[in-house]
């Protein structure tokens, strides 16, 4: 007998004993605005406290916090503003001679016992008015009150071409692949946007952008942008001599109107680097009615290597049973600082150059988690499923599934995948065009999709029997939560 898969058993954060603290660090500019946000939190069972002290003082209080949101911007040189709220910064492990110093790194301050290592989740709303704050509360309630969808089971990913030599490009595009494969939880459903040319995945390269608006716009449980990127734009790619980019005025246009797209955590350089006058990208994504209801980005020059790492420890983690977002970053952060491999960390090391030989690669693992800030509230409510326990046996010249209903569901999904379907072969953009790149790129996704198999009501036995080898996708709906299981079919 089998039974659902549970991920790569990344330990799941142990909530202290008792009501969990939600702590708001704010100035009183913002006290008023943060109040509808507070009160939902109240509600799920947090204590909330809303402190207008300095953050050392109000972290440093008698109790634990759970959760911190610092709510306000920060500049240096501008601490006497109404709406700054200190960061932290810490000095960077430099490979490059032309990077900065230090860098920003509010997730330091959820160190609380100062040993280096990140005990509670830390947010940021960047915010300079009560007006930018409203629209940012208004999205988190209006992303956590919506009804579930198998469009919350959705995983969008967007690779950028990594830019260093086309053998490096390619294996890039590969190890993307095959990350999402051997790492995703069995019941995602990824949306795959891969920029190299040669890759069905592609699409065409100018509407790289449009085509991740409408990913992000069905929504998901998580999306990820991984690639190069400035505090302004993400970088997909070159495609005839012209970069191809997605930047702040791209998402303004993109993110304008409509429902909060899902968490997205970027992960290249510098694009949450909010301590500035003009907006980064991952502020602006969280800023638009549309946009990210959180984000997830590096406030300073990120490293390959540890990149990696953080994407398949995220990944993995998105299966053990986070509710929050600020607790399964922090679990895919705590993961990521242990994960080895032993090529990729040959590859990867020395492959944007080190100002000593070899490079300390544990300067590179410490300075990962304190670089990427978190920007929205790091108690939002994820959209990812609950575990259905659901089994699977061996009947006769098939198999046998069968699933327990939760408390509450109104229906079963049934869904299958093949395990490894063949991918279609790449069109030669230069000459096929547009059209024929967007089919053999929708052809490419159709290989991650689950084929509907049936759907149950919730009084009927939940049991079914399947004779293909693959994975049978089970999805049991109710009103305020998805529950899902991934059941794999073979020998």
């Amino acid at each position: 007998m089998a039974s659902a898969s549970t991920g790569m058993g990344t330990p799941t954060a142990q909530a202290p004993a008792g009501p969990q603290k939600w702590l708001v660090v704010t100035t009183p500019m913002f006290e008023q605005s943060i109040k509808p946000l507070a009160e939902r939190r109240r509600r799920e069972g947090l204590v909330v406290t809303i402190s207008t002290a300095k953050p050392a003082a109000a972290i440093g209080g008698e109790t634990q916090p759970a959760y911190v949101l610092l709510v306000g911007d920060t500049q240096q040189g501008r601490e006497s503003e109404p709406w700054h709220v200190a960061t932290r910064w810490r000095k960077l492990y430099r490979w490059r001679s032309v990077q900065r110093q230090q860098f920003a790194a509010d997730a330091s301050w959820g160190d609380l016992d100062n040993d280096g290592t990140i005990d509670v989740p830390v947010g940021r709303i960047p915010v300079r008015t009560t007006k930018a704050l409203d629209i940012i509360v208004s999205k988190i309630i209006a992303y956590e009150e919506a009804a579930p969808s198998l469009d919350d089971l959705r995983l969008p990913l967007w690779g950028g071409a990594a830019g260093y030599t086309p053998t490096m490009d390619r294996m890039a595009t590969s190890v993307l692949l095959s990350t999402l494969r051997t790492h995703m939880p069995g019941w995602a459903e990824p949306w795959v946007l891969a920029a190299y040319p040669s890759s069905p995945f592609c699409g065409w390269p100018p509407t790289h952008g449009e085509l991740f608006r409408d990913a992000m716009g069905r929504g998901g449980a998580l999306a990820t942008m991984v690639g190069h990127a400035n505090t302004t734009f993400f970088h997909s790619m070159r495609f005839q001599g012209k970069p191809i980019e997605f930047s702040v005025a791209d998402a303004r246009a993109a993110f304008g109107n409509g429902k909060p797209a899902p968490p997205t955590v970027v992960l290249s350089c510098e694009s949450g680097h909010f301590t500035g006058d003009e907006a980064c990208l991952a502020e602006t994504l969280l800023a638009l009615p549309a946009g990210s209801v959180a984000a997830i980005a590096a406030t300073t020059e990120s490293h390959p290597l540890t990149n990696y790492h953080t994407s398949i420890s995220l990944l993995a983690s998105l299966d053990d049973g986070h509710e929050r977002l600020g607790n399964l970053w922090l679990a895919a952060q705590r993961h990521g600082l242990t994960s080895r491999n032993f090529v990729m960390d040959r590859v990867l090391d020395d492959v944007e150059g080190s100002l000593e030989n070899p490079i300390n690669t544990d300067k590179l693992r410490r300075d990962q988690p304190l670089m990427y800030a978190l920007l929205g509230d790091p108690a939002t409510r994820l959209r990812t499923p609950a575990k259905l326990k659901a089994t699977v046996t061996r009947a006769g010249a098939g198999w046998r599934w069968e699933a327990e209903p939760p408390a509450g569901a109104t229906k079963l999904l049934v869904g299958f995948r093949l395990a490894n379907p063949p991918l279609p072969a790449a069109v030669d953009l230069g000459k096929a065009g547009a059209s024929a790149a967007q089919a053999q790129f929708e052809a490419a996704n159709a290989t991650f999709k689950l084929e509907p198999l049936g759907e149950l009501a919730a009084g009927e036995p939940w049991t079914g029997t399947i004779d293909k080898q693959g994975v049978v996708r089970l999805v049991a709906m109710g009103p305020k939560r998805i529950h899902a299981a991934a059941l794999t079919i073979g020998d």
